[in-house]
């Protein structure tokens, strides 16, 4: 009997070990030992009328449609219970396209497709409105760590599409309104909008935006808990100070996108020749809620689930060698807990302030009761837990707790920083 082959691992890509820093410290682990499967592409045939484009610009591997066999595969893996080892629940990242993708094809325009790696983390089994913000916010501190062109711009454009039953709703009233103004539209895509009429959102003809201008938009469709949920993001991201923009076209794969739908772009201006200022937009990011594959896909119950996949231009990576001679990221010496929606609030601008300041920090934000959030930390061992619940929120400080002895001191975030490097 021959020797079942080992899985080998697949390591994370050179061009994203910046991003794979910035990963980890918001609480993401690498999940190597991952690939597109022939159960994963024969399981995509569930999601009806789901048609699949490959590759024809550099671009469009950032597709909803394009990454679905890997969300699957994703998916998969969390229902084999692969990722049990991991905190619950798991936030991974992984270099992809991943192995078997069928829409990633070597030899167009002379293999400069397989030189566009893609980033991508996710988090799964996580319902809440964090989850959405931590994997946006990372997002966004990635691509501003790599963002090579210093007059460009980032900008979040981001939507709800909420649940199963808002999603019908929406889309019963978009196709009665579009079926009455059909004839302002060019041939093309009234023909595309029989067959689909979501399709209209790729178009970029002027009839087409006018016409989706005046049209319904998703979240006047939403339920209370659909919208509920996307207030909560909104309310993270502005506590975040990120630029975003409420973006109505926004609306990812009809076949199993669900509640938020985000884009990252880099927005720059260049100045024609006649003295014309124009804006030129390259989408950079996608991510979005994938709360129905598993019901889809495998029959089972919904499990919770968001992601981002990113482009990484590893063009600001020019210096490798003298970034790889920095000391490796030391441990994490503290963990940090948090109580109640106002210090969540606040949590991810500490997280990341530590971040700047090169101090690791464990973290469960996805945890409510402080009882599982002390038990984290005990398993892990380390000596000091930082501690915002809604008392610290209000006045703008921080609890240090020593493990070991107890001893509890409040400290001012703004000092933070200063405190916590002093720390033996």
């Amino acid at each position: 009997m021959k020797e079942a082959k080992k899985i080998q691992p697949v390591h994370i890509h050179k061009g994203h070990i910046k991003a794979e820093s910035t990963a980890k410290h918001y609480g993401f682990n690498h999940f190597g030992q991952i690939k597109v499967e022939r159960q994963d592409i024969a399981k995509a045939k569930n999601f009806k009328d789901s048609k699949k484009n490959s590759f024809n610009d550099k671009d469009s591997i950032l597709s909803f449609d394009n990454l679905l066999e890997e969300k699957i595969a994703l998916v998969r893996a969390y229902l084999d219970k692969q990722m049990n080892d991991m905190s619950q629940p798991p936030m991974v990242y992984f270099s992809g396209p991943l192995e078997g993708n069928p829409h990633t094809h070597e030899g167009d325009k002379k293999g400069e497709k397989t030189k566009l790696k893609t980033f991508n983390f996710d988090i799964l089994g996580n319902s809440k409105s964090i989850a959405d913000a931590i994997v946006i916010e990372t997002a966004f501190i990635i691509l501003k760590e790599h963002l090579d062109d210093k007059d460009a711009e980032l900008s979040i454009e981001i939507n709800s599409i909420g649940d199963k039953d808002s999603f019908a709703r929406f889309n019963k009233e978009f196709s009665g309104f579009c079926k009455k103004r059909l004839t302002e539209l060019p041939t093309e895509w009234k023909n595309a909008f029989k067959k689909d009429p979501l399709s209209l959102f790729k178009c970029t003809d002027e009839a087409c935006s006018i016409l989706l201008d005046e049209a319904p938009k998703p979240m006047s469709y939403l339920s209370e808990q659909s919208r509920d949920h996307f207030r909560e993001v909104l309310e993270y991201i502005e506590s975040l100070s990120l630029p975003y923009t409420i973006n109505h076209s926004l609306i990812g794969s009809k076949h199993y996108s669900s509640g938020t739908i985000f884009q990252i772009v880099k927005i720059t201006c260049e100045t024609t020749k006649l003295g014309k200022k124009i804006e030129k937009r390259e989408v950079l990011a996608i991510g979005e809620r994938y709360n129905t594959v598993s019901k889809k896909a495998w029959g089972k119950k919904e499990i919770p689930a968001i992601g981002a996949t990113l482009l990484v231009n590893e063009k600001a990576l020019k210096n490798m060698k003298e970034s790889a001679k920095h000391p490796k990221q030391q441990e994490a010496r503290f963990y940090f807990i948090q109580l109640g929606y106002d210090a969540k609030l606040k949590s991810l601008t500490i997280i990341e302030m530590l971040r700047i300041a090169n101090i690791p920090v464990h973290q469960s934000l996805s945890r409510d009761k402080i009882t599982s959030q002390l038990a984290a930390a005990e398993k892990m061992g380390v000596p000091y837990i930082l501690i915002l619940g809604q008392k610290e929120a209000i006045e703008g400080s921080v609890t240090i707790r020593h493990m070991h002895t107890r001893v509890q001191e409040t400290v001012l975030v703004h000092q933070l920083v200063e405190y916590l490097k002093k720390l033996k």
